[in-house]
């Protein structure tokens, strides 16, 4: 009969492979595993090799779920055709959602989203300190980026 400490070490086990199959979500790895999320977490907080261990499992999780994203978006799915109710071929989809994803992710630079933000209203500075006048600009961008608009340099 095992011990209690193989019955935890298989339960880690468990756990890590179903974290790394399930693409590092971790209630489904606890749930696969039938390991408590409470216990999970209580582990790894107190075993540095385990939560090691995580980190990599959820790595691992990861860099499939990228690899598949990027063989869906370049290499498309097959998807069945149906004529009066038969299948009669299939048909291959691309994501561009998912390739544009990917090149984001792996462009940053190249491939985000570029917005500028311009001011061209007059601001009453009047007799601010730097770290007044530094947080009103940081207050007016912030309103500006959430699509606020401003209020066209009139006041605050």
């Amino acid at each position: 009969m095992a011990t209690r400490a193989e019955r935890t070490e298989e339960k880690r086990a468990a756990f890590l492979k179903a974290l790394e199959e399930n693409g590092g979500n971790i209630t489904a790895a606890c749930k696969t595993a039938r390991y408590a999320r409470q216990t999970a977490y209580e582990a790894r907080e107190r075993d540095e090799v385990f939560a090691k261990a995580w980190d990599e499992a959820v790595e691992r999780g990861i860099d499939a779920l990228e690899d598949e994203a990027l063989r869906r978006g370049s290499s498309g799915t097959l998807k069945p055709v149906f004529y009066q109710g038969a299948k009669c071929g299939t048909v291959r989809e691309y994501s561009d959602t998912l390739l544009i994803f990917m090149l984001k992710a792996k462009r940053p630079l190249k491939f985000r989203d570029n917005v500028a933000i311009e001011h061209s209203g007059k601001i009453d500075h009047g007799a601010l300190s730097d770290d007044e006048l530094n947080a009103k600009i940081a207050n007016h961008i912030a309103k500006l980026a959430a699509g606020g608009g401003g209020d066209g340099g009139h006041g605050e």
